[in-house]
């Protein structure tokens, strides 16, 4: 601890996740984070990016420090899971696309800030993925797509200037 914390100050927290921007891990390069401030601020992504926009009150990520204290070491793991309450023919060939890639995700929070997860190892498709038709009319029919990875640094935000351009990347939505 270098400067403590106060969690009484602050009562405009938001959870939840508006959008995910994402690209492969291999398109990726001039990745420059910040060591004073944690932030993204300069990457160069070859090609088209891909922007996932989420209903409110679905989706999530997690990104929680792990520690072995035996072997004396350190890293993140980073998971994602998207709710798509939707479900079509070009949708599922995009989702087999996207499980046979390492992606970086930029996901966009509830209350505006951007994060990086994936970005220096990449995230891929895990097995706890669903696609379901649902029972009752009133049942979500679509998919759950959990992305997960490793990392050895903690999770940096992305300068506003940089998601912008990497937005402008953006493919065709379907």
């Amino acid at each position: 601890m270098t400067t403590g914390y106060n969690d009484r100050t602050c009562t405009n927290g938001k959870g939840g996740i508006k959008s995910v921007l994402l690209f492969p891990l291999g398109a990726v390069s001039g990745a420059i984070v910040s060591p004073l401030t944690n932030e993204l601020t300069a990457m160069t992504v070859t090609g088209e990016t891909f922007l996932y926009k989420l209903k409110s009150n679905l989706s999530s990520y997690t990104a929680p420090i792990r520690v072995d204290k035996n072997n004396g070491t350190l890293w993140y793991e980073h998971e994602l899971s998207m709710i798509l309450a939707s479900d079509s023919k070009e949708l599922r060939q995009e989702i087999h696309l996207l499980a046979q890639n390492e992606c970086v995700c930029l996901v966009e929070n509830a209350d505006g800030t951007v994060v990086a997860l994936g970005l220096g190892e990449g995230l891929q498709v895990a097995d706890a993925n669903e696609y379901t038709s649902g029972v009752l009319k009133s049942d979500r029919k679509g998919h759950v797509i959990v992305m997960r990875g490793m990392e050895n640094d903690e999770v940096p935000d992305v300068a506003s200037a940089l998601y912008t351009s990497l937005l402008s990347q953006q493919s065709p939505v379907i």
